[in-house]
Order: structure tokens, then sequence, then C-alpha cells
């Protein structure tokens, strides 16, 4: 009973940030001396910590506590090819410290470089300990999250597939695929069903499914770039009707290859086609929406999840005009009825995905322990 009244303590601070003993009391049913209680524990086991004080309508104001967020560290990693982003919190959510860095060429650099990476950022934070580190990868990451099993985008980083280099120098950490990072950071927000269809460098998709992100028996939930479809347009077609992988038809490469075909020279790579498309031509922009569609009619037709949102920064360049043409191909199927929406999401939502990641793994294991699990503290 000490361990569950602790955690709903705790609970209740981080929905509304502090709280005083009576309205711990009103929201928990406990009395004037447990709550008291509670609040002496949890501040002396160093989970909480005095916030001020709440004028009261009679008598002396009351005392507010708030989280301590110095009670753990956890760090989100956006890793990709070219380089690597470690963004460092502490327990209550507030960032301590954000550093990014190219990634070496040097082949059997990358493990140590990683980690290098990351102690450095949390020594830039002032913390000694990290207690959870999620990284964020564009490739296919086992279900426990232990080992990365395939990773086309991320040349150079193999040796992810056997973590124990970085697990004897950080104790915690985990892997995760990066568009499911972003669909857990929309989750966040928004809860309920959907599916994240991601347009970056490549194609991708998060699955959420009644509140849980869905990865699938292998991990590999979420991989619809190898779904095997037709090119539905037929200015720069890329294969015939006996169809190929979404992924030769979706991200900056073929999207690329696709303005060529309509006459259009836009600066190659990423930022080039986003440019693109935040002002593209109608008929360019009317065959990327066919292209869309055909990812968007794969996930509704199995999956049924009532929402899809466009995601990525080549959803995020063409924004609305690009949604809205999704949408009314949508409408034109016999498919079941599904809401087109765009990322709510801004900045970089692999790295805030995967710090919200680390913060909740982190805080389940803290309120699930409370002060118990805290040396030094009084029973």
């Amino acid at each position: 009973m000490r361990t569950l009244n602790e955690r709903a303590a705790l609970t209740l601070l981080l929905e509304r940030h502090t709280l005083t003993r009576a309205e711990l009391e009103a929201h928990t049913g406990l009395s004037k001396a447990s709550a008291a209680e509670v609040l002496r524990r949890l501040e002396r086991g160093g989970l909480i910590r005095k916030a001020g004080t709440r004028p009261g309508s009679a008598g002396p104001a009351a005392q507010a506590y708030g989280l301590d967020g110095t009670a753990a560290a956890v760090a989100g990693v956006d890793l990709t090819a070219r380089a690597v982003e470690v963004v460092v919190a502490d327990l209550a959510g507030t960032i301590r410290a954000a550093r990014s860095a190219p990634a070496p060429e040097a082949p059997g650099e990358q493990e140590e470089f990683l980690a290098d990476t990351i102690e450095t950022a949390a020594l830039d934070a002032g913390v000694s300990r990290l207690d959870q580190v999620v990284i964020g990868v564009p490739g296919i990451v086992r279900a426990d999250g232990r080992a990365l099993t395939q990773a086309v985008q991320l040349t150079g980083w193999s040796g992810l597939g056997d973590l124990s280099g970085l697990h004897r120098r950080l104790p915690e950490v985990h892997l995760e695929n990066d568009v499911n990072l972003v669909a857990l950071r929309e989750l966040d927000g928004r809860g309920g069903s959907f599916v994240l269809l991601w347009l970056g460098a490549g194609v991708g998709a998060g699955t959420v499914l009644a509140g849980e992100l869905w990865r699938g028996a292998t991990g590999r939930g979420g991989e619809i770039g190898s779904v095997v479809v037709p090119d539905p347009v037929s200015r720069g077609r890329s294969y015939g009707v006996d169809g190929g992988p979404l992924g030769e038809l979706l991200g900056a490469g073929p999207l690329a290859a696709l303005a060529r075909a309509h006459g259009l020279d836009p600066d190659p790579g990423l930022a080039g086609i986003g440019a693109l498309l935040a002002d593209a031509p109608p008929a360019y922009l009317a065959d990327v929406a066919a292209r869309v569609t055909l990812g968007v009619t794969a996930a509704v037709g199995v999956l049924d999840p009532g929402r899809v949102v466009l995601g990525g920064p080549l959803c995020v360049a063409a924004g609305e005009p690009l949604r809205a043409l999704v949408a009314a191909r949508m409408r034109a199927t016999a498919l079941a009825e599904v809401e087109i929406e765009l990322t709510a999401v801004e900045g970089n939502a692999v790295v805030e995905g995967a710090l919200h990641d680390a913060l909740h793994r982190t805080r389940e294991r803290v309120f699930q322990a409370g002060t118990a699990g805290r040396a030094g503290t009084d029973e």
C-alpha cells in the first residue's frame, strides 16, 4: 500500500506539476495523516521537492510539492548515417543539454563514437549517470530493442547488432525504429489508434493500436517500403503493372526522379525535394499524392485505424495541399472511412520521440519502486 500510494502521488505530480497535501487527499482519498506521510517519504527519498506555497481561502498558505527532476536522467538519441543528435532531460522532462556531432567516417569507430557523444551530452547536463538511453535508428530493430537487425540507410553502423560495448558504458540502452518513435510522440498528443506514414529520405510507417505501439512479432512492423504496389502515375513511371516495392516510389530519391520526369530540376537530396514540395506545380504534386495514397491504402485496408497521420520532412513540406489530395483520393475508394491528418510534432520528431520513450520507461521504474527502491531512505 505504501508503494501504491507513492505511485499515485507521483503520477498526479506528473500530470499537475505541483500538488499540495490537501490536493493529494482530494484526488486519492487518503487521510490527512497518510497524505502528509506520503509526501514526507517522497521528499526524504529525493523524488519530490518543495515548490513554493499556495494561498488558501483561510489560514496559512499551503506548501506545494513538485517532482525532483534530479532523481533520474535520460537521453534521447537520433542516429543517422550522417550524424548523431542527443538530448538529455531530467525526470521532470526538463531539457538539460543537447549535443550533435557528425558521424565518423572510419569503420570500426562508430560504437565508441556513439557512446562518447552520449556521455559528453550527459556531462554537459551535469549528470554522472543516465538511467535510460533510447536510440532511434532508421532500420529494423529486434522486438526487444536489444539489437539492430537491418539498416540499409545506416551505412557503417552494422556494429549495433551487438550492443555489448554500449552496455558496458551505459547501463540501460534501448534501440527503436525512428518512425516508431515519432509515432510514440504523436501518441502523446492524440491517443487512440492511427498509422503514421513517414516520408523523408525513405518511407516508413508506425502503427498505434488502442494507444499501444505495434512493433510486430519480429520488430518489422511498419516496414511499409517493402510492400509491392503498382506505380499509379504515368509520367516518370518506375515500373509496370506487375509492381514493385513502395520504397522505390516514395522518398527523396524516387520523388527527385519523378520531378525530373515532369521537367523540373530540383536540388538533389532531401532539402531540395522539400523545397520543391513546398511550392510544387499541381501536376507534380498530384502524382506525389497518388503514390502516397498507395501507402495509405495498404495501411487502411489491413488495419482500419480510423486515422492516418502524414509525417516526415517531405509531408511537412508539402503540407495541407498534399493532405487534401490524399484525403480526396481515399474518399473515392471502397475502403473504410479514414481521417487524413498532418503531423502535430515539430522539430526533430525522432529525438523527441526517443526522449519521450526514455522518460516513460524511467518513470515506470521509478514510480513502481517508489521510496522502497531508493537507497538511504527510512522505512
